[in-house]
């Protein structure tokens, strides 16, 4: 079965993805992007997915959602909680979307989901500085960070 990922998100969320995605990846079949701006409602955002779940009936559906409970979170909520073949996600980072990208045809659309959020997980860290005394009790520091 084939398998589809939705991006939404507030303001310019998922087109600003689409161009992050694009330059690291090129364009790439069964992604699709949809924007919740100003100017629409939680009504026009679900015509939006609707859409797009019409347009791809058969397929399995993830959505990626910018924010947990926001508006979009929501109004995809209504659409995925009764169907088996799709699933929602919030909160993941580029990274992650790029790796479910990638196994999005290998997996199930529950196990892609689980896949996602593991890897926004995984990729999230905070650096480890530095300091000159590690710097000098090291003869030489690989190259690179």
């Amino acid at each position: 079965m084939k398998s589809i990922m939705i991006i939404s998100g507030h303001g310019n969320y998922a087109t600003g993805l689409k161009n992050s995605i694009e330059l690291l990846a090129g364009k790439n079949d069964g992604l699709y992007y949809i924007d919740f701006t100003a100017s629409d409602t939680d009504l026009t955002l679900k015509e939006k997915m609707s859409k797009l779940v019409k347009e791809n009936k058969g397929s399995q559906i993830l959505f990626i959602c910018d924010i947990l409970g926001g508006t979009p979170f929501k109004v995809a909520a209504e659409l995925v909680n009764d169907r088996d073949n799709m699933e929602l996600v919030a909160g993941c980072n580029i990274g992650s979307i790029l790796e479910a990208l990638f196994q999005k045809d290998t997996l199930s659309i529950s196990e892609l989901a689980e896949f996602i959020v593991n890897s926004s997980k995984q990729s999230t860290v905070k650096f480890q500085k530095i300091t000159n005394f590690q710097v000098e009790s090291n003869q030489e520091l690989e190259e690179g960070i």
